[in-house]
């Protein structure tokens, strides 16, 4: 028992140590206001913001596209292919709250389950009685449990090297999950750090990752409440999730990154199995950031099945 003490001691105190070593080291992200095509929308108090793209003249009926990022990230992700993919219509991509450059209030509903209820309270506040939901990673969970929750809101779901109740969840991923070793390993995050998970976990080609790159994903990391919120994103409890995807009723279509490092394209098809009539594509030399990695191909994939959707969305 002594023993067992002491190495709990131990880690409490490392865990101590790195986040006393991080808050001295590391100056809190400034939040910049919205600039050009960016926005604020204030949900039940919090504040969202976004990445926006007009709808083409004869699209603007039509329900707009909403692009949901991942683990981490934020609407950077999907700068490349905001307008290209949308097929015309009017193009959102969100920070979801407690990343990118929305608030990170606490205490706050991180977790996967509860993300998708704060985004449909946020199409709510825009006015939106359908959209095509768009959702990478984690972020794909998230549009999962909308579209298996609200199918009537939904008038198409595309699933980009979505997390899944079905997926193996990679060792990284079961550390972050782990009480003490998460939350060091959480704190412990670098931009260096980044810049080597950009390239050797999520990336199929490392040359693809710039600078540039590294900065989209590292910016809004200080922000303080960053780490907070994603430990609980990904710490989300699976119970009960069983049938969630056999329960999806939207159209559908899965789309991975061929040579995904994270997640086998074997999980995409599973994916694709589980719900019905769902449709499944991979891209060739693709990791599991597609649109970041091929965007012209991302474009045309996702493009090409938002046009095929019923006119005005309905089923």
């Amino acid at each position: 028992m002594g023993c067992l003490l002491r190495v709990v001691a131990c880690a409490i105190l490392l865990l101590a140590l790195a986040i006393g070593a991080r808050r001295l080291l590391e100056s809190p992200a400034r939040t910049e206001p919205p600039r050009g095509l960016e926005r604020e929308t204030i949900v039940d108090g919090v504040r969202w913001r976004s990445r926006e793209a007009a709808a083409d003249p004869g699209s603007a009926a039509r329900p707009p596209v909403v692009y949901v990022h991942g683990f981490l990230s934020s609407s950077a992700t999907w700068k490349g292919v905001l307008a290209s993919a949308a097929a015309g219509r009017e193009a959102v991509a969100v920070d979801l709250p407690g990343a990118g450059f929305s608030d990170r209030p606490w205490p706050f509903d991180y977790t996967v389950f509860g993300q998708a209820q704060h985004l449909i309270r946020y199409l709510d506040a825009r006015g939106w009685p359908r959209v095509v939901l768009v959702g990478n990673s984690l972020g794909g969970a998230v549009c999962e449990v909308v579209a298996a929750a609200r199918p009537e809101r939904i008038s198409g779901l595309v699933l980009v090297d979505a997390a899944s109740p079905r997926m193996r969840i990679p060792i990284g991923f079961r550390l972050l999950r782990t009480p003490v070793l998460g939350d060091l390993q959480i704190e412990l995050l670098t931009r260096p750090v980044m810049a080597f998970a950009l390239k050797r976990r999520l990336y199929a080609n490392p040359a693809r990752v710039t600078e540039q790159t590294v900065d989209d994903w590292w910016d809004p990391v200080p922000v303080p409440g960053t780490r907070r919120a994603a430990i609980a994103s990904v710490r989300t409890s699976l119970s009960g999730t069983d049938r969630l995807l056999e329960s999806i009723r939207v159209p559908t279509f899965v789309l991975w990154g061929k040579d995904d490092p994270l997640l086998d394209v074997s999980e995409g098809l599973s994916i694709a199995s589980a719900i019905p009539g769902a449709r499944f594509a991979a891209i060739p030399g693709a990791g599991h950031l597609p649109q970041e990695e091929s965007p012209g191909a991302f474009s045309r994939e996702v493009s090409a099945f938002v046009r095929g959707l019923p006119e005005g969305g309905d089923p």
